[in-house]
């Protein structure tokens, strides 16, 4: 399963998800879906597709790496 990080990377350079947005110019729908992608994927309503361009202007504008916004977590069997 795929994590997304992003609402820890926020909460460590202090930034909103509306300051985000205005920095990256990024809807704030796609930023809120993948700060709660935890628990909108329990409705179905998770992040579906990660496109190039998002991660590489959240990585221009966080200052950081991809694996700072996401990572694989293996499913417990």
């Amino acid at each position: 399963m795929i994590r997304f990080k992003l609402a820890e990377v926020l909460k460590e350079r202090n930034l909103t998800m509306y300051q985000l947005g205005k920095l990256t110019g990024i809807r704030p729908n796609t930023i809120s879906q993948w700060v709660h992608d935890d628990e909108l994927q329990d409705e179905g309503k998770g992040v579906r597709s990660i496109t190039r361009e998002t991660l590489e202007v959240f990585c221009e504008a966080l200052e950081c790496d991809v694996q700072d916004l996401i990572e694989y977590v293996p499913e417990e069997q």
